[in-house]
């Protein structure tokens, strides 16, 4: 039996995926775990495990295999048609790069996206971006087929038009409280979603976190499956979903009432 979409699930992405209907993704929007134990790598990072309350969870196999596992989950689930966006820092970019090539996906654009501060270093140049891989299941005959949509953004500069593949993106702060492993920015978000995929197309995020793709879907009028293997963290999420929820219509203050009128 298919998964309800629009709905968001605290389970193991490769196996939620296996309860997805083959091919009715419009979109694969995420942002996989990096594979670093942040309570190894010092302080620079400012992911301290005791600040995340072990709300990570780390990937404990090669992470080519790791990567080559789920993405040929996610090619079984994608449309012929679909768009695709991985997040990733350098550290395991390679390994993303040979596992959307060997599976066949085909890249179109590798985009940076520069934020405003980086990890400190004293032997290297500081680090301040993170690649962002566009890609299609599409071959290149095909290409007209694929969405996207040029959504008019200005740069800094008044009048420009910003296609480029840099992007100048502020990083979110989280102040104190629950902090998540890279919460990915609605800017970051909202671009892919709208760029990538159509009204009412179906999102799919492996890696959910604390739910910033769900929350763009939910705004720019997106279908969506969401999966998060930490219970912490899709706990966060399932609270940025609801109070997004409460915003928006001004009545209810909980997830399950939004799922109640949007499942289908």
């Amino acid at each position: 039996m298919a998964l309800p979409i629009n709905t968001v699930y605290n389970l193991d992405c490769i196996e939620g995926m296996e309860q997805i209907e083959p091919e009715t993704v419009d979109l694969l929007l995420t942002d996989p775990p990096f594979g670093i134990s942040f309570d190894k790598v010092g302080s620079q990072y400012n992911r301290k495990q005791k600040e995340l309350g072990k709300l990570y969870t780390e990937v404990k196999e090669d992470y080519y295999e790791f990567t080559m596992q789920w993405l040929r989950a996610a090619w079984r689930v994608m449309k012929p048609t679909a768009n695709g966006f991985i997040f990733s820092g350098w550290n395991h970019l390679n390994d993303i790069l040979n596992s959307l090539s060997n599976i066949g996906f085909r890249l179109i654009n590798h985009i940076i996206w520069k934020y405003q501060f980086g990890v400190f270093t004293k032997k290297r140049f500081v680090s301040s971006h993170y690649h962002i891989l566009y890609f299609t299941k599409l071959p290149q005959k095909n290409d007209n087929l694929r969405t996207f949509n040029r959504i008019l953004e200005y740069s800094s500069s008044p009048g420009k038009l910003y296609f480029e593949d840099v992007w100048i993106i502020k990083r979110d702060y989280q102040k104190g409280g629950e902090k998540t492993p890279t919460r990915l920015p609605l800017a970051v978000t909202d671009k892919c979603v709208r760029m990538g995929s159509k009204e009412n197309d179906l999102v799919l995020e492996p890696f959910m976190g604390s739910g910033s793709v769900v929350l763009s879907c939910i705004h720019h009028n997106r279908r969506f499956i969401g999966f998060e293997i930490s219970e912490p963290i899709y706990n966060i999420a399932k609270r940025r979903i609801a109070q997004t929820e409460q915003q928006l219509n001004g009545k209810s203050d909980n997830l399950d009432s939004w799922l109640s009128k949007n499942q289908k």
